[in-house]
């Protein structure tokens, strides 16, 4: 074999790895991808309820077993959430600050404001 043909042969077998080396990758970060987006497809959502003039917006809601529901206190005074069903909910939501919380079980969970008691709410927990 002629040197040249050496080096043809040296820079083949080099882009070849090369070729090789990419498609690993690629195989590897399109696997991460869909690995990513079913764990994100099959992850809890999350519904949002503002707290705002007063008032809980949207005021009721309904979710699946499983999901979560966050509370932002969007205003410009402090709330709390305080469940009727003795479930601890959360005493200060200053404002700017959220909680959330997760629902399991079906039912219906009826909430109000523990620093303003006529701020009322509720979130429906359907089966599925």
């Amino acid at each position: 074999m002629t040197m040249e043909g050496i080096i043809c042969a040296q820079t083949h077998s080099r882009r070849l790895r090369i070729g090789i080396a990419v498609l690993a990758l690629a195989v590897v970060g399109f696997v991460f991808t869909g690995w990513s987006a079913l764990a994100a497809s099959t992850e809890n959502k999350a519904i949002k309820v503002s707290i705002v003039n007063f008032q809980f917006t949207p005021a009721e809601v309904t979710i699946a077993p499983g999901e979560s529901v966050t509370w932002v206190n969007d205003d410009g005074a402090p709330h709390g959430l305080e469940y009727h069903d003795g479930s601890s909910g959360k005493d200060l939501l200053l404002p700017g600050a959220s909680y959330n919380r997760r629902f399991d079980q079906p039912g219906t969970y009826d909430y109000n404001c523990s620093v303003h008691p006529y701020m009322m709410g509720r979130v429906i927990v359907r089966a599925r």
